[in-house]
């Protein structure tokens, strides 16, 4: 009895481990094959060993043609494996098949081009970003020496960028090609140690060698300690969206860092706070222009032009006063518009006329800077001399000069 009790448990345990063995290892090659691997924003998932991209828009899971077997959901997770959809609109992935590094991209995800990159099949990628039509690769061959390729085709076509030093592992890149639509790049190289780095840039859509960022002049006394611990990045405030700052420090977390500011790529850099001077002297500027301009509006002669609408009354359009009066009175208005707004037509006249229509009251003339442009249809219209000057482009302008009272009613501006 006690033997068949112990058969029976052994047979027992034997299943049992049978059972977990072949779970575990069924669990595993479904887990290979069967499960969709997402990532973790679930724009990608991994399933057969087959690719997929989702469109945002539709929702809809595309295939990304290529050989992914030998992918791995870390290498599949990491962010050189994706580009910026949202942004550009289209994504790509890299993988390594048959001794070869292949890049695959598509704009619409519908789409696809395949292209072989002429790197070492050893080789590690490190960066690679692609934005419209310019992109970098940096990598590391077997030997760990560093090389940058750029590419001006969308991936197609990858040229080798010529670096008057060596690139290691430490050494970092960085592709803005957001800013300003243009091929910006930025690359620190440190030093043998480690203990400091150089910074370069290479910022036209034709350069292929990185220059040197050179702001030692700007640099605040006793700071020849400084480095660049963090890469350009776009600075967005209240005055312009369109700067790249640059914060140097003395160490990583070194929170007295200086800042400096470049409006295009990294040619001219200024101090932030020179920065700061230089839009407090525009915004003097446009005080000065605009107090500049109410006053001109508050100076106009009661007598010449029209400044109160609401009790402009006058029922009769019998004419009193003749074209030739009405051209020397349109002059002063001609005046306003050459002194407020520099080219509206009244430079390089070539063509001038005269005629009698029907036109309503506006504020051409007395509106103050911030004020918009208005034209009084509650009123009625009125019968004025419209005298036009117009230049060789048709450009110009127009002053209405009332036929009755001979004050300047309104007027206007025409051309691109």
């Amino acid at each position: 009895m006690k033997k068949k009790i112990i058969i029976i448990i052994c047979t027992i345990l034997v299943t049992v481990a049978l059972c977990i063995t072949s779970y575990f290892y069924v669990k595993q090659n479904t887990d290979k094959t069967d499960l969709k691997h997402y990532s973790s924003d679930q724009s990608f998932y991994l399933q057969n060993e087959k690719l997929y991209v989702k469109d945002n828009l539709s929702e809809e899971y595309f295939l990304v043609p290529g050989d992914f077997s030998q992918m791995s959901m870390v290498d599949y997770q990491d962010e050189n494996y994706k580009s910026n959809i949202n942004t550009t609109g289209g994504v790509y992935f890299y993988y390594k098949s048959n001794n070869r590094t292949y890049l695959v991209r598509s704009d619409n995800l519908k789409d696809w081009t395949i292209k072989n990159i002429d790197i070492p099949i050893n080789a590690k990628i490190k960066y690679i970003r692609i934005s419209g039509n310019y992109g970098y690769i940096f990598y590391l061959d077997e030997n760990k020496i560093g090389y940058i390729l750029k590419t001006t085709t969308q991936g197609n076509y990858w040229n080798k960028v010529q670096t008057p030093f060596q690139l290691n592992e430490n050494c970092q890149l960085r592709f803005l090609n957001e800013f300003g639509m243009t091929s910006d790049g930025f690359l620190t190289v440190p030093n043998e140690d480690g203990s400091k780095c150089d910074l370069y840039s290479i910022d036209d859509n034709s350069e292929e060698t990185f220059k040197k960022v050179d702001i030692s002049e700007l640099l605040e006394e006793n700071s020849s300690e400084l480095d660049y611990y963090h890469m350009p990045s776009y600075w967005n405030n209240e005055n312009s969206a369109n700067y790249l700052l640059l914060e140097v420090g003395k160490d990583k977390d070194d929170f007295d860092t200086q800042r400096f500011l470049s409006t295009s790529s990294s040619n001219t850099w200024i101090t932030e706070k020179q920065y700061y001077i230089n839009v407090q002297e525009e915004q003097d500027k446009d005080n000065a222009t605009i107090t500049r301009y109410n006053k001109m509006v508050d100076a106009l002669d009661e007598k010449i032009f029209l400044k109160d609408f609401k009790n402009y009354s006058v029922d009769s359009n019998e004419i009193k006063i003749s074209e030739e009066k009405a051209k020397e009175i349109a002059e002063y208005g001609f005046k306003e518009f050459a002194a407020r707004i520099a080219s509206e037509g009244i430079v390089d006249t070539v063509k001038e006329y005269i005629s009698v229509e029907e036109v309503y009251l506006d504020n051409c003339f007395t509106r103050k800077y911030h004020e918009s442009d208005e034209i009084y249809t509650n009123y009625k219209k009125r019968k004025a001399y419209v005298i036009s000057k117009e230049n060789e482009m048709g450009n110009g302008v127009q002053v209405y000069v009332d036929v009755t009272t001979g004050l300047i009613i309104g007027g206007t501006a025409f051309g691109d």
